[in-house]
């Protein structure tokens, strides 16, 4: 572990993180919609393609699925998963990236007072009746009982979807995965001691969870020594830098690296 990693959290970032943190409107209701993206994971996935990571949506396909999600129309949002389906993308492709930048942008117009909840609401359940649909569609998945984790988000984070798709291609590779978004520290911590897992899979957006992150993995570390933590997310895409700071003991920008070394910190944690 390099020397920079045994400084304070705070002193480990030349930029000021905690300015990237801003309140978030309709804070109460934060958490109903957290709940329900919850619902969403606990539901069976689609199986995995062999594309590792997929390629993102334009912004057009972006913005032409949230007007159909915001209304509502079930129909009319499935006829558009059904036309990229026709042009020859793949159900990974919907759930993976289609799906969670609809989430993202979502979250964006909500965020700057240009949808209301109500509109929210309806968007998540478009969103989980979508992907009950492609996932009923999949039929069975494997489970391979000694590949146990828990995937989870710093309390500041509020783009949950992606971790929600993560958690699901985790499962179609054998992995059973436990999901905790936006708790306390606290609560996280208990949830770690409860569920015996041995690895811990963080993710996050942006710069404005980098803090938090290393603050959350400096208290597991601390209170959980044998669990590994492996970071992954938007983060390592956006600000790279800042995210290997952080002092896990891994940390993965795509599909196939998360796999690898979710492995490889497992095998290490039960020897």
């Amino acid at each position: 572990m390099d020397s920079d990693q045994h400084q304070p959290a705070e002193a480990r970032f030349m930029r000021p993180v905690d300015a990237f943190c801003r309140p978030l409107p309709e804070a109460s209701l934060r958490r109903v919609v957290q709940e329900a993206l919850m619902r969403v994971a606990r539901l069976p996935g689609p199986p995995p393609s062999r594309r590792t990571w997929p390629e993102p949506p334009a912004p057009t396909e972006v913005e032409a699925l949230c007007m159909a999600l915001v209304t509502g129309d079930l129909a009319q949002s499935r006829l558009i998963l059904d036309a990229h389906l026709a042009a020859g993308r793949d159900k990974t492709w919907i759930a993976a990236a289609l799906l969670p930048e609809a989430a993202r942008l979502m979250g964006r117009l909500w965020e700057s007072d240009e949808v209301s909840f109500v509109q929210v609401g309806q968007a998540v359940g478009q969103l989980q009746r979508l992907l009950r649909l492609l996932r009923g569609e999949a039929g069975p998945r494997p489970v391979d009982p000694t590949r146990r984790a828990l995937f989870a988000t710093p309390e500041v984070e509020t783009h949950t979807f992606g971790v929600i798709v993560a958690a699901d291609m985790f499962r179609d590779h054998g992995w059973e995965i436990e999901l905790s978004l936006s708790e306390p520290q606290d609560k996280l911590i208990s949830d770690l001691t409860q569920s015996r897992v041995r690895l811990l899979g963080l993710s996050a957006a942006g710069p404005r969870s980098a803090l938090p992150l290393t603050r959350l993995v400096e208290a597991v570390n601390a209170a959980l020594p044998e669990i590994r933590v492996l970071i992954c997310g938007k983060i390592l895409h956006n600000c790279p830098e800042i995210a290997r700071q952080i002092p896990a003991d891994g940390h993965a920008d795509d599909l196939e690296t998360a796999l690898s070394l979710a492995d490889r910190l497992v095998l290490e944690a039960c020897r």
